[in-house]
């Protein structure tokens, strides 16, 4: 079996981004905006109720090293929010994690995520009422004596009593209180501190290293503990009724971009009815294969692989051959609720009828 070297080539695969080809690699999403001369990402501005976020438009190999090097602005309103996150997923690269209290980390399918967190929240129950923020619920932050820390989260996919005596399944987020570290007030001084993520694809181990105010660097570690080969990466800020200027500034981003494909199952609107991971059987490289499969979905019956109709993109084939590195498509299965179906099923079997009982009578 080749080695991953010889596979990759000399550069294949290998990225470094800079500020001047930064929208090469990444999409802004909702208020997010991009300065070019600076290297500045605006996730959001000093404003009430704004979510921005920019995501990776390819995935990264997991078996390589991949360092990440710029400055974080949290803002100058000491008692703002909410915050800025990191995430690494094993979802699709355009899937954005949930706001609020989740931070965008939340509601993103096996996430390695970090947050520097600027507002406490309490406990949110899910709901079946209100906007999508507040019937996804989440965990509340742990105590600390400024309200704003750092720390790793991750997301498992848990049922969650909610409102009504109710459950749902939730992709949630859990801040790991052992890498709970305070940040300084101070820090909220409208002004760029840097930051680094470092990790280790020998040894699994993540780093992440930020600098306060008073020149203090605080470093955080984590064994990366996932099955996946490639994660998509998703960089998130909101705020709500307190506020803050959020900012990311890109020094640069070295890493080994992954062969893959997205997959997603849809029912007739669109909407995302399952998760779903791709398989890579040789490993996520140009020339290699991938598969997905179609899925068993309570309540759904499968209708077709979408032509464009559904969402705007045709589907590419189930399985087949990775021909670049970077994303190479999406995989989009359909599916019609069961009840949909027997409408259609009704209303066909209606017409049928009304259709021969015309013709015996025209006789």
């Amino acid at each position: 079996m080749q080695t991953y070297a010889e596979k990759l080539g000399d550069s294949n695969g290998f990225v470094q981004v800079t500020k001047d080809n930064f929208l090469n690699y990444f999409n802004l999403e909702a208020s997010a905006t991009y300065d070019k001369s600076t290297g500045i990402v605006t996730l959001t501005e000093a404003k009430g109720n704004q979510v921005g976020n920019f995501t990776l438009n390819g995935k990264i190999d997991m078996n390589q090293s991949f360092t990440l090097t710029g400055y974080v602005n949290l803002g100058s309103n000491k008692y703002g929010a909410d915050g800025v996150s990191f995430a690494f997923h094993s979802g699709n690269t355009n899937d954005i994690g949930v706001f609020g209290g989740n931070l965008g980390i939340g509601g993103l399918e096996n996430a390695v995520g970090f947050k520097l967190d600027t507002y406490k929240n309490g406990y949110k129950t899910p709901s079946s009422s209100g906007d999508a923020t507040n019937q996804y619920g989440w965990e509340a932050d742990p105590d600390t004596s400024t309200g704003k820390y750092g720390a790793f989260v991750n997301t498992t996919e848990q049922t969650i009593s909610g409102d009504y005596w109710n459950s749902y399944t939730r992709w949630w987020a859990t801040a790991d209180t052992s890498s709970v570290q305070e940040l300084s007030s101070s820090d909220l001084n409208g002004k760029m501190h840097r930051f680094v993520i470092s990790y280790d694809g020998s040894s699994k181990k993540l780093t992440i290293t930020y600098t306060e105010t008073d020149g203090t660097v605080l470093t955080w570690y984590k064994t990366v503990s996932t099955t996946s080969e490639v994660m998509a990466m998703v960089v998130s800020a909101s705020t709500g009724g307190l506020n803050n200027l959020q900012q990311f500034q890109i020094e640069s981003f070295d890493y080994y971009q992954a062969a893959t494909v997205n997959v997603k199952y849809v029912d007739t609107t669109g909407k995302t009815i399952a998760d779903g991971n791709t398989t890579y059987p040789n490993g996520p490289y140009v020339t290699d294969s991938y598969s997905t499969e179609q899925k068993d979905i309570a309540g759904y019956t499968f209708l077709k692989m979408d032509d464009g109709t559904v969402t705007g993109t045709a589907s590419i084939a189930a399985s087949g051959t990775l021909e670049k590195s970077g994303d190479n498509g999406t995989v989009v299965y359909v599916y019609i609720s069961n009840t949909d179906s027997q409408l259609v099923s009704e209303s066909t079997s209606s017409s049928i009828s009304e259709s021969t009982s015309t013709s015996v009578s025209e006789s």
